[in-house]
């Protein structure tokens, strides 16, 4: 069998998922160490099976599963969690890594993302709990992008989701 690291990860709550995220087609993953970077995994998304299942790309979303399929997949312990696809489908995701170093160093994010979670945008911890992942209705007149611990999209990108919601308070913003 192979490891998966489930230890080191929070464990989906699915019943605090958005309903608006459980429409979008899901994966789920298993935490793959990066050569030389310690302590930092790949969370590539999978179409699950019975033998541990195998890489699907973002940019195929027929080969993603349901939220259903992904949850029961997860459950049977092959996997270290689960994540949707967005695929032009009026999500934005925004993943913010590092998230005491960047809101330290970033006083603006820390504004906005202030602003951001008073108006019941939907925020959780990421699966190690050191960043951020926001789920908003919209899309980008443009491609999504990666500025050092920010990244934004709307379309061929899976991210992890993990349930544990956060709220401003929580963060002390």
């Amino acid at each position: 069998m192979l490891p998966t690291f489930k230890e080191l990860f929070l464990e989906p709550k699915f019943d605090s998922i958005p309903d608006d995220l459980t429409q979008l087609p899901w994966a789920v993953w298993r935490a793959e160490p990066r050569e030389n970077q310690e302590g930092k995994f790949n969370k590539a998304p999978l179409k699950p099976t019975n033998k541990g299942g195998y890489k699907v790309g973002a940019n195929n979303p027929s080969q993603f599963v349901t939220f259903d399929q992904a949850k029961s997949a997860y459950q049977s312990d092959l996997y270290t969690g689960v994540g949707v696809l967005l695929s032009k489908n009026e999500i934005v995701g925004i993943d913010i890594d590092d998230l005491d170093e960047t809101l330290t160093t970033n006083n603006q994010l820390s504004a906005w993302l202030q602003e951001t979670l008073s108006n019941d945008v939907y925020c959780e911890w990421s699966p190690s709990k050191t960043g951020l992942r926001l789920f908003l209705r919209g899309s980008l007149n443009q491609a999504g992008r990666k500025s050092g611990p920010l990244e934004i999209y709307d379309d061929k990108r899976f991210l992890t989701v993990t349930g544990h919601q956060v709220s401003a308070k929580e963060l002390s913003l």
